[in-house]
């Protein structure tokens, strides 16, 4: 196997299939892609992946009998509470994970003895992009009180896959990315700017309160203290847009009205990079 599959479920529940536990994959087309065009006029006006169905499967083969039918048992259960709860699941292979769903098994081989059981898992996801998402951690470090100036207030860099140090974010991909903005509070009217595109949104919060602005779901959302959410998608800056996506190399990050933001490039390909 040269390299390792799991899968989590949307409560966090987690299925290896390198071995662990008795369950393997030796080989599947979780790698595989391909693209369906649209024409006009015998010309190729679009490309998309539409629902995209996979193939993965899956050996069980335990030490007695008990082991093997905990396998199967945990192995549809982990996986059957994303498709009853329609959350995604997502299977994982090195940084890069796949949003989707469990919704087959076709079974063979399992009466010969409970410890062993071959199967094939279908996988169906309306998001066929791999992902990779690299955390960067900004905080407010300054003595005095923020200025209104847009000037830099961010001090350190935490990016989980990168030794560069500074107030920048770091966009490994080759093309432009999908994010996530996390601003703590207390902030007032905060705004991040990226590789000069503002991103800010005309609120007040308090301590232990935050707002995430979400280019995927094209979501702003404030959480309050007692974990209520508030839409406030009309409160956005409407002179700059708010989901522009974060573009490849490095994007100086500048931040002002708030003390501390996360900022995740959310790295998106066809298939995981060859590592």
């Amino acid at each position: 196997m040269l390299e390792n599959v799991m899968y989590i479920n949307h409560l966090g529940e987690t299925i290896w299939l390198d071995g662990r536990a008795g369950i393997f994959c030796n080989r599947n087309d979780l790698r595989d892609f391909s693209y369906s065009v649209t024409t006009k006029n015998d010309r190729i006006s679009s490309f998309n992946k539409g629902v995209v169905k996979k193939s993965l499967p899956v050996l069980v083969v335990c030490s007695n009998e008990k082991e093997g039918t905990d396998a199967k048992n945990r192995l549809f259960e982990v996986m059957e509470k994303d498709v009853l709860a329609s959350q995604h699941g997502k299977f994982v292979i090195n940084d890069y994970y796949l949003m989707c769903f469990v919704t087959g098994s076709a079974k063979t081989e399992y009466y010969h003895a409970k410890r062993y059981m071959m199967t094939t898992l279908t996988i169906q996801t309306d998001l066929p992009e791999w992902i990779r998402e690299t955390v960067n951690t900004f905080g407010y470090m300054g003595k005095g009180p923020q200025g209104k100036n847009m000037d830099f207030c961010s001090d350190f860099l935490m990016d989980y896959t990168s030794n560069l140090v500074g107030k920048a974010v770091v966009n490994k991909g080759f093309v432009a990315s999908n994010f996530k903005i996390v601003i703590y509070g207390a902030a007032e009217i905060p705004a991040v700017k990226v590789g000069g595109h503002l991103y800010q949104v005309n609120v007040t919060f308090k301590n232990n309160e935050y707002l995430t602005i979400d280019s995927v779901s094209k979501t702003i959302i404030l959480t309050h203290v007692d974990g209520s959410q508030e839409n406030v998608f009309s409160k956005r800056n409407r002179d700059f847009y708010i989901f522009e996506k974060i573009s490849p190399g490095i994007g100086l990050v500048e931040m002002d009205g708030c003390k501390k933001a996360d900022i995740t490039i959310l790295e998106e390909r066809s298939e995981p990079k060859w590592i």
